[in-house]
């Protein structure tokens, strides 16, 4: 876990002249080491961490801060993702819907971080949380478990447009009842092409 901070890295050679964007790269550098540990996949190039299940996937992405000050401030945002696989290959046959994230909580008190000076112990309380927070919230070893949950909770964090795209998907009965709740975040394009497409379905198995 610690493989970052060696007697040489910029983690533990931080000034006030070191550039916020060599300290942001190294510290993702240093999650991304972590989850690789755990089977996820690091993506370097806008960060990110990745680990898939037979259909649904995890996200997390950091993102900088614009106003990173030299000396006193480097800015993390912490954004995770659900998304599904299946999905996107899905819009992409049909040319409906927009992507694959179905799902982006932003309700977590790790989203913004100042790693500026930061050490391993602020590196260790950091991913305990991210760690509890993906076990909690964003276990999706079982997909359909996982789907029910976000019906069950109806999250304003559900991505509406690209959830009922799934729902269509998989042909859930439950898709007719998701459109009438969220008459706001579903366009009436959308909702027309997606009655035509399950119509059209009604008669496959559910994946």
């Amino acid at each position: 876990m610690t493989t970052f901070w060696t007697e040489n890295s910029i983690l533990t050679n931080q000034s006030d002249t070191t550039p916020p964007a060599e300290i942001f790269d190294e510290f993702c550098q240093a999650i991304g080491y972590y989850y690789q540990q755990k089977g996820y996949k690091y993506t370097r190039s806008r960060p990110k961490v990745k680990i898939e299940s037979r259909d649904l996937f995890v996200e997390i992405n950091f993102w900088s801060s614009r106003s990173n000050m030299a000396g006193s401030s480097v800015g993390l945002e912490i954004l995770p993702y659900v998304g599904s696989k299946k999905l996107k290959k899905w819009i992409k046959a049909n040319k409906t819907g927009r992507n694959e994230y179905i799902y982006g909580p932003t309700k977590y008190d790790f989203r913004y971080q100042n790693i500026y000076g930061a050490t391993v112990d602020f590196f260790l309380d950091l991913i305990l949380k991210i760690d509890k927070y993906i076990a909690e919230q964003l276990d999706i070893t079982d997909n359909k478990k996982f789907i029910d949950k976000l019906l069950a909770e109806n999250s304003n964090e559900l991505i509406t447009d690209n959830f009922a795209c799934y729902l269509a998907m998989t042909n859930d009965p439950r898709l007719s009842e998701f459109i009438e709740s969220h008459p706001d975040g579903i366009s009436v394009e959308l909702v027309n092409k997606l009655k035509a497409l399950s119509e059209d379905n009604k008669l496959t198995p559910r994946q």
